[in-house]
């Protein structure tokens, strides 16, 4: 019944999806807008995605390449470079280029590298936009989106577009509220984007009081329910030992309305009872009956969504990124944990985790958001991955067990009176304090290394603002 779920959500596929011949990508082609293909010769081809209406419109630009051989991982910084060092060729021959700048990022759980870049055309008309690197198993993508500078809306249609390609995917990345991709697709890697950063705040708001299970969120026979995504989260969550975020969650549900809405009578009741049936499974009957449950289906669907992920199917890429992700590790920490559920490896998911948790924290705290964007988000994501040598012990476990803290946190401010959330409130804003994200300045990083680094939370705020909030690990109740 799992496979034949998957095999379903195969059939659908987005009416403005692009998906590239040779299987290097699929995009979300804004409305009016048509896809032109150039083969370059040697494995190279160039995807121009411009309205025909108007010349000057902005663009989304990609620049695929196919390897001869699978890209191994070590090769991926190499490659970018070499990629983006063609790009800036390729602009510099019709334009002059006026700024740029490169930061080293992730894309789909995948080492990235992201060019920021200005420009004047011939007759001296300014352009903005960026080029992403990025290499799948054996294609090597440049994802650049533009626009006249002076075309805000423009590039931002643009923006949205990029997030939404898919590398050696068959279906595009599905876009979430306000526009941004939700699958992955987020420009430093993970689930956490504009839109995500919206329904963070709105759950703050609303105290993370969580909707009725039998809430109907498509209509049907029988009904999608808020219950069909909850349970299966807290299924996925149970088999493969992980916390999802909030961001992830949402993912989740985006993906499982858009194939309930394509799928026939049996798809729709697959994907609106199959979360209670497998949580009954797994949570009854003898310890030893449960784990057996636990083992097959584990196995079950760590094949369905990896071969779901590679056939492009939405809901399983959702998983099998969030999985993976927790699995690509970054660093190992060097302290022994004095807790035996605290982990010791910080993943890609570790960090995804972490920068919704702070970011959490600080509309907790009641900091200002007007104004926040990714771009801050990811600057402090960036500082916080080159001062990993430098932090001490508790910082690092902090960071490693994220996952488990942020569920924790979100809680117990979800059953904190009025009062206490007060006084986490200002817990939250003295480690954010101690992170060096500063109220003055805006959600960015103070900067700094060493001991004494602004990013070096000491023990006694890592243990009493995180762990000891941390008092339930579930974030699908």
């Amino acid at each position: 019944m799992l496979l034949r779920a998957f095999l379903l959500a195969a059939v659908v596929s987005s009416a403005a999806g692009y998906s590239d011949p040779g299987g290097a990508f699929a995009i979300d082609v804004p409305s009016g807008y048509k896809v032109e293909r150039y083969d370059l010769g040697d494995g190279a081809f160039l995807t121009e995605i411009t309205n025909p209406q108007n010349e000057e419109s902005p663009h989304v630009d990609i620049l695929s390449y196919k390897s001869p051989e699978p890209f191994d991982a070590s090769q991926h910084p190499t490659v970018n470079k070499a990629l983006l060092d063609v790009t800036i060729q390729l602009v510099s021959a019709e334009a002059t280029v006026t700024k740029q700048s490169r930061a080293e990022t992730t894309y789909q759980g995948r080492k990235a590298t992201k060019l920021t870049l200005e420009f004047k055309d011939e007759d001296g008309q300014a352009w903005k936009g960026y080029a992403l690197a990025v290499c799948g198993q054996n294609h090597a993508l440049v994802i650049m989106p533009y626009a006249k500078a002076s075309d805000s809306a423009g590039f931002k249609a643009m923006d949205e577009a990029a997030q939404t390609v898919s590398v050696e995917g068959r279906t595009p990345l599905a876009r979430g509220a306000g526009g941004a991709a939700t699958s992955g697709g987020g420009r430093q890697g993970g689930f956490l984007n504009q839109g995500a950063m919206r329904t963070v705040e709105q759950r703050v708001d609303g105290n993370f009081q969580r909707e009725s299970a039998s809430k109907v969120i498509v209509a049907g026979q029988p009904p999608l329910t808020y219950g069909s995504v909850a349970n299966f989260v807290t299924v996925i969550e149970i088999l493969f030992d992980i916390q999802m975020t909030e961001a992830e969650f949402e993912a989740t549900r985006a993906r499982f309305i858009e194939y309930y809405d394509a799928a026939d009578a049996e798809g729709k009741q697959v994907l609106a009872l199959q979360g209670a049936e497998l949580l009954k499974t797994l949570t009854t009957g003898t310890e030893a009956k449960r784990e057996q449950s636990r083992n097959e289906g584990r196995a079950v669907f760590e094949q369905a969504f990896s071969r779901g992920a590679e056939m492009g199917i939405g809901y399983a890429q959702v998983m099998w990124d969030a999985i993976t992700r927790r699995r690509a590790s970054v660093q190992r920490v060097a302290a022994q944990p004095t807790k035996e559920e605290w982990d010791q490896d910080i993943s890609e998911g570790d960090i995804d985790a972490l920068m919704e948790m702070l970011w959490f924290m600080w509309n907790a705290a009641g900091r200002p958001t007007e104004g926040v964007t990714m771009d801050d988000i990811n600057q402090v994501r960036m500082g916080i991955l080159q001062e990993f040598p430098t932090m001490d012990a508790q910082a690092q476990l902090l960071i490693a067990n994220a996952p488990k803290l942020y569920a924790g946190l979100r809680q117990q401010w979800m059953g904190a009176s009025a009062e206490q959330r007060m006084m986490l409130a200002a817990q939250f804003d003295q480690a954010l304090n101690e992170w060096g994200i500063g109220a003055q300045s805006g959600f960015e990083s103070g900067g700094g290394g060493g001991g004494d680094s602004e990013y070096s939370m000491n023990a006694q705020i890592a243990q009493n603002t995180a762990w000891n909030a941390a008092k339930t690990w579930s974030s699908g109740s």
